[in-house]
């Protein structure tokens, strides 16, 4: 069912059955190690506003993952050095744009 948080837009893309987004997060300066994966927990695409759960986890500086619960369309999160804005969310899938990401 299409709602008005599932926009269909953003440059990346998460599923609660895979780790991490497609694509995945440039490599900053830093290395692979530092590069956060993005995971879908849950979506409640037919809330008013619609909402996701997710995480961003990183194997340093340490692999414990974050949640981000109850984000929204235009909601930011941010691991390490990279800021992702949340753009889409549809039942059981989330689109988000990379807004910062370490040199």
């Amino acid at each position: 069912m299409t709602t008005n948080g599932c926009t269909g837009s953003g440059a990346y893309r998460i599923v609660p059955s895979v780790n991490g987004s497609t694509p995945a997060l440039p490599h900053g300066g830093r290395g692979r190690e530092f590069t956060p994966r993005v995971g879908l927990a849950a979506t409640k695409a037919d809330a008013s506003p619609p909402t996701a759960n997710i995480s961003m986890a990183a194997e340093a500086p340490d692999p414990s993952p974050v949640f981000f619960d109850g984000k929204q369309i235009g909601s930011e999160a941010a691991l390490n050095g990279y800021t992702i804005k949340i753009t889409s969310i549809c039942d059981r899938e989330v689109l988000f744009d990379l807004v910062k990401q370490p040199e």
